[in-house]
């Protein structure tokens, strides 16, 4: 737990310090799905593009951007979403029962937890949600973190 603190207090330096540059092409990262196995870059799916989503149970923003996008979750049947949290296992289903029900059951949709804590290492949001658009091609299309990024996204998922 004191890591997942330590984490975003450098989430918080590297985004007040203006030094966070995300990378245009899609990094190499290990997450892992509930079940424990591992998800690389590698396993990421090629037919669309992909959406990852990095989010905090407890972040009242994650809980409004995540519930605005399983309401709005029609308009990202073609893309694939990640949904990764630095968050314990047991807590994860919960905050889908409560603020986005159904959303980490959809065919397209994978939950993932970053157990390395290396997602801001490697990724470099500026604050929760930070939200990552890449193409087929893995390249990025687009960022946008913090509350009304769901809106923001829209645009260029509906391309």
């Amino acid at each position: 737990m004191k890591l997942k603190h330590l984490l975003a207090i450098i989430l918080f330096c590297v985004s007040f310090q203006g030094l966070a540059q995300q990378p245009k092409i899609l990094p190499q990262f290990t997450f892992f799905k509930l079940d424990g196995k591992s998800f690389t870059n590698k396993d990421l799916k090629t037919d669309k593009d992909n959406l990852l989503i990095l989010f905090d149970c407890t972040c009242e923003h994650c809980q409004r951007e995540l519930k605005l996008l399983n309401a709005n979750y029609a308009q990202f049947k073609n893309t694939n979403i990640y949904l990764i949290t630095l968050d314990e296992a047991y807590i994860i289903p919960q905050f889908f029962q409560t603020y986005a029900k159904g959303l980490n059951t959809k065919p397209n949709v994978t939950v993932l937890q970053d157990k390395n804590h290396l997602f801001i290492l490697t990724f470099l949001p500026s604050v929760y949600p930070a939200m990552y658009l890449y193409s087929k091609a893995n390249k990025l299309i687009t960022y946008h973190s913090g509350d009304g990024s769901i809106k923001k996204i829209l645009p260029a998922v509906k391309k």
